[in-house]
């Protein structure tokens, strides 16, 4: 059985919980990045031992599932019982919370876009990758995740995600772990579909302000008889290509379009990336969602593989 060890860490030490943890969930999925985590415990504790806290970690036995800010933070005494409730998001949530400098920058790695713009805290750790071939043109109010979304696309044509606790890939793990799910050992399964997002025209500027030029139909709105249609002004990023700048919109547009669902009982110390085979349904398709929750009625495991532009079970990069 899995040991669920909640640590909340503070200037002056660490406070470790591996009782009385009485409800919490945990969410990761590719197009977030970062980790989403929150909950409550019970216990016997000092209030002044909490008065400098600022990380949040959970563990399941050595495996970091979370470690990132305090979003929010509430200590309770009443009748003898101290009550903690917390919520917090992954370090990679400052991401989204610097931005980069606007202009181009030329010959821009992932490794010198993380080393030479923002000095992050140094859990934040990503897919060392030297490849300077691409520019990135940063936009009014771009964040560093913006830059690191489309450097990604720009040099390999995927969309970037948060493995392990806080670590950025642009592309899936080589090493990885497959659970293999059996019907009789399922609380549930099921599929999802969601079309919400997607356009069936993409129309871009160009140069001049004129459209016509740069267009991008998505054949499987279209197939579903959706007429959604968008314009846009030229994209700076894609100069070198600017159809690439609708297809890299239809291409997120489709996120999560479809997917596989599996809720497993107890705590599974899954990662994004790794993968999923149920039968001949879904064979070693990467886990793109995983949401873990517990309560008084146990706890319960949710692996999500989406089928989408980005992920699919076909995927082995």
């Amino acid at each position: 059985m899995s040991t669920l060890k909640l640590c909340f860490i503070t200037k002056s030490g660490q406070v470790t919980v591996s009782e009385g943890i009485a409800t919490f969930r945990l969410d990761k999925q590719v197009y977030t990045p970062y980790s989403l985590f929150s909950g409550t415990a019970y216990g016997t504790f000092s209030p002044e031992t909490f008065r400098d806290i600022y990380r949040i970690q959970f563990r399941i036995d050595d495996e970091e599932m979370h470690l990132g800010t305090v979003d929010s933070f509430c200590l309770i005494q009443e009748k003898g019982v101290t009550c903690l409730r917390f919520s917090s998001r992954g370090l990679t949530a400052m991401l989204m919370h610097n931005q980069l400098e606007p202009g181009l920058h030329s010959a821009t790695s992932l490794d010198s876009l993380m080393e030479n713009f923002i000095q992050l805290p140094s859990e934040i750790t990503w897919e060392r990758n030297t490849d300077t071939s691409n520019y990135l043109f940063v936009k009014d109010n771009a964040s560093m995740w913006d830059g690191i979304v489309h450097l990604t696309y720009k040099l390999c044509q995927r969309y970037p995600f948060i493995c392990h606790a806080n670590e950025i890939r642009m592309h899936l793990p080589t090493s990885y772990h497959t659970y293999s799910l059996q019907a009789n050992s399922l609380l549930r399964m099921g599929i999802t579909a969601n079309h919400s997002c997607i356009y069936s025209d993409y129309y871009m500027a160009d140069a001049d302000g004129t459209y016509g030029k740069f267009h991008q139909t998505d054949a499987t709105a279209v197939s579903y008889g959706i007429v959604r249609t968008k314009h846009l002004p030229l994209d700076r990023q894609y100069l070198y290509d600017p159809d690439q700048a609708l297809i890299y919109r239809q291409k997120f547009a489709e996120r999560g379009l479809f997917s596989y669902y599996f809720d497993c009982p107890g705590a599974v110390p899954a990662i994004l990336g790794d993968r999923l085979t149920y039968g001949t349904l879904v064979q070693n398709a990467p886990i793109t969602h995983i949401c873990m929750t517990g309560n008084q009625s146990g706890i319960r495991t949710r692996l999500e593989a989406y089928e989408d532009a980005f992920f699919s079970s076909s995927d082995q990069s």
